[in-house]
């Protein structure tokens, strides 16, 4: 099984049970001969304004095997970690890492994509309706 989970913090975290939340899952590869489940790679805890502002954190997840990039973003209840999962980018090619940045030092971060198969670099910017632009 593939996923992004969130566990919760016991009262006491050397007793406790850590609880389990599934934020994401069923990611598929794209194509893959050789190697199943390359998906999904890195998570990134990411802010779009760069500040936390005592929000849940957008998590952005460089797709990997399934050659998207993904952005989940908070919804729903937030003591069930609900998050809604978008492909604000489907590379066609493995996208293994992400990058963020304020490049232009507006306040707003900057997404940089890799596609490891194609060798190049998007960069995506983030905008304050926080939709996000090639």
């Amino acid at each position: 099984m593939n996923g992004i989970w969130a566990y919760e913090f016991p009262k006491d975290p050397f007793t406790d049970d850590w609880t389990r939340k599934t934020i994401a899952s069923e990611f598929h590869n794209a194509f893959s001969l050789t190697v199943p489940n390359m998906s999904p790679g890195f998570a990134y805890a990411f802010y779009p304004n760069g500040q936390s502002n005592k929000e849940r954190a957008h998590i952005l997840v460089a797709g990997d095997g399934d050659h998207s990039a993904h952005c989940l973003y908070p919804s729903g209840d937030k003591s069930e970690f609900e998050y809604t999962d978008t492909i604000f980018k489907d590379a066609k090619g493995t996208v293994g890492a992400l990058a963020f940045s304020d490049l232009d030092g507006d306040g707003w971060q900057e997404v940089w994509m890799p596609n490891y198969d194609k060798s190049y670099i998007e960069l995506w910017k983030v905008t304050p309706t926080q939709t996000m632009t090639e």
